[in-house]
């Protein structure tokens, strides 16, 4: 029992590279005098800035719109759809002249800087358009063109039902433990009946597949069945690994007969051992895998302990000679069939480098990375790997958006956010919760806090300032890692009542029971899925539903809603 979320063999493993990174991260030497409740309190202050930051952005949109009231009733929509406008038709041209300095006919800004690019801009035309903001190299911030997914498009349909079908594996391999997770009244009963009477029927009537490590009495088996269906003219379970080490990852191939495809995902994190990978996030070069699996790694990076785990999964596929068995050109049974490598969170980390090693063999391999984490890939490798791979972002998910610069970006502004709040912590708190935004409070922002450029000198700026030395010493250079693949964001739409009780960036400790629940018991809520680029997710947004977002079972209500929307079938 003490060991049902494994750590039963981590106390042998290296955890050199995750105890320097989080040395360099966080340690100050001691220098640093603060408690929990001022990190709280500078969690909630950072919200009321980003909040504060995001209606500064409508007021500049709405100016420099100068007064169009088409434009502007397009402008209006910006507070229910997460920092970016509907922009239609000939409104995008009018408004991208003002806010980009952008000229049309050659896509360059009026400083010769190239936009960030978004997908499939020969079809531009076909779809609307959004405008985020997001924060160029130099670190200032600016709008930004993305495309919204259209049902009209076939590419869009295709891609919402692509990942809607095949979500379902991932949390198929979560098996036992993930299953009764999703609703725990009831699902034990249904597993039970699973295990009992469903299953033995299954293996007299068909060929049992290879299952390796299995140690729950045939638990875990019996649930990734009641995932997958137990009908084999339509899915078909060939192996499962289910032995998870910090060495070795859980994952399923299973046929998909509706989409006609092999699908092989792995599972995120739900042990011990996968959160020690998780932490392993030096960059680790790809030179000398390219030179062994067929692409072009050279000068390229990967985050080490999801290469050291696809590097295993693409071992093990050796050994059991299940995918060359099965897609063999010639005698294989579904030779005709693709192949899918998929997964969620860890498993999405773990999928794209397994597919990059993959793809020389099966040159039509598709990836789909749901929730993947921010650090994965280098840019080159992460800019060419948009041919294979589609990402999915639910809403304000925190995993896409972590990375060593992204947490040492909100470590940064949280201890510098400590220093600038005027108010004691308690008021901030008060009015934190309630629910208010900031132009319905009798006061402003700068009556919360201190200017960047005024922090008024005491012990604790003073501390901070040798907290930034010593890390100056200490700090290594690090090779920035992206997301990988073309990135499909849904965003979550907001208004009205909503609007007020769940505003962008307000992070709410009630909602626990949200995130326990997986949101399960919340109204349905509707969402945009737009085409996103990797630099809208270079920083964390706190928001009370950071981690919620990132359960699969919510990603996965996200996705079937767009589905619904879309008309499409998966």
């Amino acid at each position: 029992c003490c060991f049902s979320f494994g750590g039963r063999g981590i106390h042998n493993e290296d955890f050199s590279s995750a105890a320097q990174v989080l040395t360099e991260l966080f340690d100050g030497g001691g220098t640093l005098d603060i408690v929990f409740t001022d990190v709280v309190a500078a969690a909630m202050a950072i919200a009321f800035e980003q909040e504060d930051r995001q209606r500064k952005h409508m007021e500049r949109l709405k100016r420099e719109a100068d007064g169009d009231p088409n434009s502007l009733a397009l402008l209006q929509q910006a507070a229910t759809s997460n920092n970016a406008v509907p922009i239609i038709g000939h409104h995008l041209e009018a408004i991208l002249s003002v806010t980009l300095g952008r000229n049309i006919e050659t896509g360059m800004t009026s400083t010769g800087v190239s936009p960030t690019p978004t997908p499939n801009t020969h079809r531009r035309k076909d779809r609307d358009m959004t405008l985020v903001f997001v924060k160029n190299p130099l670190n200032d911030e600016q709008f930004a063109v993305r495309e919204l997914l259209s049902p009209e498009i076939d590419v869009d349909r295709y891609a919402i039902a692509e990942g809607a079908r095949f979500l379902r594996y991932s949390i198929a391999i979560n098996a036992a433990k993930g299953y009764i997770f999703g609703n725990p009244s009831a699902n034990c009963c249904k597993l039970t009946y699973a295990r009992c009477c469903e299953l033995p029927k299954h293996r007299q009537q068909e060929r049992e597949g290879i299952i390796v490590g299995d140690g729950s009495a045939g638990l875990d088996e019996a649930a990734l069945m009641k995932v997958i269906g137990f009908d084999t003219s339509k899915a078909e379970l060939l192996y499962a690994h289910l032995v998870n080490a910090v060495g070795q990852a859980v994952y399923c191939i299973v046929v998909d007969h509706v989409w006609e495809s092999v699908v092989l995902c792995i599972r995120g994190s739900l042990s011990l051992e996968d959160y020690v990978v998780n932490l392993q996030i030096d960059a680790e070069k790809l030179d000398a895998v390219g030179a062994e699996y067929g692409f072009d790694g050279e000068g390229e990076y990967c985050h080490k302990g999801y290469l050291a785990r696809a590097k295993w999964v693409c071992e093990d596929l050796k050994r059991h000679q299940i995918l060359q068995n099965v897609l063999n050109k010639e005698t294989g049974k579904y030779r005709d069939y693709s192949l899918r490598v998929s997964g969620h969170s860890l498993g999405a980390g773990t999928a794209a480098p397994v597919a990059l090693m993959l793809r020389s063999r099966y040159p039509n391999l598709r990836c789909l990375c749901f929730a993947p984490p921010g650090g994965l890939f280098s840019e080159g490798i992460a800019a060419r790997s948009k041919d294979f791979v589609s990402t999915y972002v639910h809403a304000d998910d925190v995993v896409p958006r972590i990375s060593t610069q992204a947490i040492e970006k909100l470590r940064d502004e949280a201890l510098q956010m400590i220093a600038r709040i005027k108010v004691p912590k308690c008021q901030l708190m008060r009015i934190h919760r309630s629910g208010k935004k900031l132009g319905e409070l009798t006061v402003g922002l700068e009556d919360l806090l201190h200017p960047i450029d005024a922090i008024p000198d005491c012990e604790f700026k003073a501390q901070l300032e040798r907290f930034k030395q010593r890390q100056r010493v200490i700090k290594t250079a690090r090779v920035h890692l992206h997301l990988p693949g073309r990135i499909v964001h849904l965003v979550r739409e907001i208004s009205g009542q909503e609007q007020r009780n769940f505003h962008q960036g307000r992070f709410q400790l009630g909602n626990i029971f949200h995130f326990a629940t997986c949101d399960l018991f919340v109204a349905e809520e509707k969402y945009t899925p737009r085409y996103a680029a990797p630099s809208d997710f270079d920083d964390i947004v706190v928001s009370s539903k950071l981690v919620s977002d990132h359960m699969v079972e919510t990603v996965e209500v996200a996705l079937n809603f767009a589905a619904e929307a879309f008309g499409v079938d998966p």
